[in-house]
């Protein structure tokens, strides 16, 4: 490839290519004019000959790539070079100032490197710039003013820790620009009436110093289609300009501020659009048919769901993406959800929502996560799911629902959570078939019965292969205590603790070998724990707490080196704790309320307990120990007397007895006189 005089374009983007050959000094591209190595796995500095190609080249991309080092200032040796994108990359050390010497340059993209220093106030120099972007968590100081003397600028884009105040000079002279960026730690000190000499199509002000009122000059924008003042600390809007404003606009994110409005009498139309973990109040918003994503998390509204959601769209709509979770909402879940039956994700948890799951529910055949946790919702959960070949996430956790475990689900269900119900009836046998399964937490529950082998054919939690579906957040009861995680379809979680379970803990159970959790604890099981435990060799948590289940703690649950939680307590098993370093860097509060269980890291010693080696099957108590121990006595005392009776009653012994005692002096005595003698000489 490098001996190709004639070659004007080489575009080898996203190619997974690893070598640009470093180490060549020489590449016969006199006539290359595009060079485009993008989105390559290039791992190494940026060659010697990069910058001694064709004086005549003009475009070179290299973004998204491994490139590490410093950009080198034979890069001046390409005066014709109008654009350099190196953007995602781990370039060092500073931004040169020298770059302000390339004034051909049209296009510079440098985002999202490990550059450090200031912000170059030479780049303000290369006034033929249409796309500038800049970023980096190491860079530091202010954003120079200069930038705004950059009259082709079409594309502003700074990120990463610089600071400072942005003020009108920023934007001076900036006719052109359509896209602006600005995701640092910016704050703001322009005049309410000022009027930008521009018209952006796209503004992000994410992580600034916005606040705390939505800025007015951005009503002068006429052509907006993205806004994003995320994290960017707003209290307050002007309510009568803001939502007619917003309606024309594409996609809005305001989540992460401190905004407080009523939304009762609000409109939303746009098709993105982001309200959540802000202090919004009153009724959930009436939304047009164009609305596709809508985010209200954590806020403070309250009332029905019901004008929201089954007043009459003027044609069909696009609802796709529905989160009213963590807010004050009350009353029932509305049985009109065939107004709605494109919608993907349903998050409405977190509320004070009741009664039963209207049947309309089965009507979203598109639905990929359903959540309803935490909430007060009753009755008995018998819908037919089966055909809504899409879900992958229930969350009925948290609620009041009773009759016996809804079953009827569809093969691509990966997480079923039912924690915290009323729910009373054997193990189901239907869920052992959902092939995709690989969470399912049924605790806190009245269960009964015995936990049936056939939980072995649940084949995801078995095998190696990963489960791939949309990231989630869900709260999860893990390692003792609930926790917020972001599932990627990578954990394998079995829960049925807290239940009325009885009978032993089938063998099948410990062939789910890809488990990372298991809780199997507050049940009424009895028996052993089997030795194919040490197969599960991914589990980083298990409980086996407060049940009947005795017998020793098998060898082979030291072979579980990723355990980080334990709890075995308040059980009946009896002997020594394996030895290991990873079962005894466990606190003693793991084992507790097993009286006859010891060894580390439990006070008790087995050696007191007369607990011996392991290896013997079960060991032996003290009793056994204590006649152990007498009869070695009386065996001594027996042979003993019985070499002395014989010398002490028979005659003719007696003599040889002295004699050979005789002989063995007299042989002692002559080797020691030898050994002096020699020593001597």
């Amino acid at each position: 490839m490098s001996m190709h005089p004639s070659l004007l374009e080489l575009k080898l983007a996203s190619c997974h290519l690893v070598d640009m050959s470093p180490f060549v000094k020489f590449v016969n591209f006199t006539s290359l004019l595009t060079l485009d190595l993008s989105g390559n796995y290039f791992d190494s500095e940026l060659p010697y000959w990069l910058f001694n190609i064709s004086s005549d080249i003009f475009h070179i991309d290299l973004s998204f790539n491994y490139l590490k080092g410093r950009i080198p200032k034979s890069m001046l040796n390409l005066p014709n070079l109008k654009s350099l994108r190196l953007a995602n990359n781990k370039l060092t050390g500073p931004i040169p100032d020298w770059l302000g010497e390339h004034e051909g340059l049209q296009q510079l993209v440098l985002s999202e490197n490990s550059f450090e220093g200031p912000f170059p106030s030479t780049l303000g120099n290369l006034s033929s710039l249409t796309e500038l972007g800049v970023s980096s968590n190491s860079l530091s100081g202010n954003l120079t003013a200069n930038i705004g003397q950059l009259f082709n600028l079409r594309t502003l884009f700074i990120g990463g820790s610089l600071s400072g105040v942005i003020s009108e000079k920023h934007f001076s002279k900036l006719f052109n620009l359509e896209s602006l960026v600005l995701n640092s730690g910016f704050s703001f000190d322009i005049d309410p009436k000022w009027i930008p000499p521009f018209q952006l199509r796209e503004i992000g002000l994410k992580n600034t110093s916005l606040g705390p009122t939505f800025p007015e000059w951005l009503y002068t924008q006429r052509r907006l289609g993205t806004i994003d003042f995320s994290h960017s600390r707003l209290s307050s809007i002007n309510a009568d300009k803001f939502w007619s404003f917003a309606a024309k606009i594409r996609a809005i994110n305001l989540s992460y501020n401190a905004i407080s409005a009523d939304l009762s009498n609000v409109t939303i139309n746009s098709k993105y659009i982001w309200l959540g973990h802000n202090n919004f109040t009153g009724t959930l918003p009436r939304i047009s048919a164009n609305v596709f994503f809508i985010s209200l998390e954590n806020n403070f509204l309250s009332g029905s769901i019901s004008p929201f959601l089954c007043h009459k769209f003027s044609r069909k709509s696009a609802l796709g993406y529905l989160d009213v979770s963590y807010n004050l909402l009350t009353g029932v879940i509305p049985d009109c959800w065939e107004n709605v039956r494109g919608l993907t994700f349903l998050f409405i948890g977190n509320n004070k929502l009741e009664g039963e799951i209207p049947p309309s529910i089965g009507l979203l055949n598109e639905t990929i996560v359903m959540d309803f946790n935490k909430n007060n919702l009753s009755g008995e959960f018998s819908l037919d799911l089966s055909n809504m070949k899409s879900l992958v996430c229930i969350n009925l956790g948290n609620n009041c629902f009773s009759g016996v475990v809804p079953s009827k689900m569809p093969e691509s269900m990966q997480v079923m959570i039912l924690r915290s119900n009323q729910f009373s009836s054997n193990f189901p046998q239907q869920i052992c078939n959902l092939p995709s399964l690989i969470q399912l937490d049924v605790s806190q529950n009245k269960l009964f019965g015995s936990i049936p082998p056939c939980v072995f054919n649940i084949s995801s939690m078995d095998g190696e292969r990963r489960i791939i579906h949309f990231g989630f957040n869900l709260d999860l009861f893990w390692k003792g205590r609930e926790l917020g995680y972001r599932d990627i379809g990578l954990l394998r979680n079995l829960d049925l603790s807290s239940n009325n379970l009885s009978g032993e803990i089938p063998r099948e159970l410990f062939g789910l070998t890809q488990l990372l959790f298991l809780n199997l604890s507050r049940n009424h099981l009895t028996g052993k724990i089997p030795m194919e435990i040490g197969g599960m060799k991914n589990l980083e948590s298990l409980d086996l707490s407060n049940n009947h289940l005795s017998g020793t703690i098998p060898e082979a649950i030291s072979k579980l080196t990723f355990l980080s939680y334990l709890n075995m307590s308040y059980n009946d098993f009896t002997g020594q704790i394996p030895l290991g370093t990873q079962l005894q860097s466990f606190d003693a509060w793991s084992y507790v309320g097993n009286s006859k269980l010891c060894g580390l890291p439990l006070s008790k010693n087995c050696s007191i307990l007369g607990v011996g080696d392991r290896r013997v099957q079960g060991g032996a108590n003290k009793s056994e120990i204590e006649s152990l121990y007498l009869g070695m006595g009386v065996g001594f005392a027996v042979g003993l007397w019985g070499v002395w009776a014989s010398l002490f009653l028979n005659t003719a012994w007696r003599h040889k007895y002295v004699l050979l005692l005789d002989h063995v002096a007299d042989w002692l005595y002559v080797f020691i006189v030898l050994k002096i003698n020699k020593f001597v000489r």
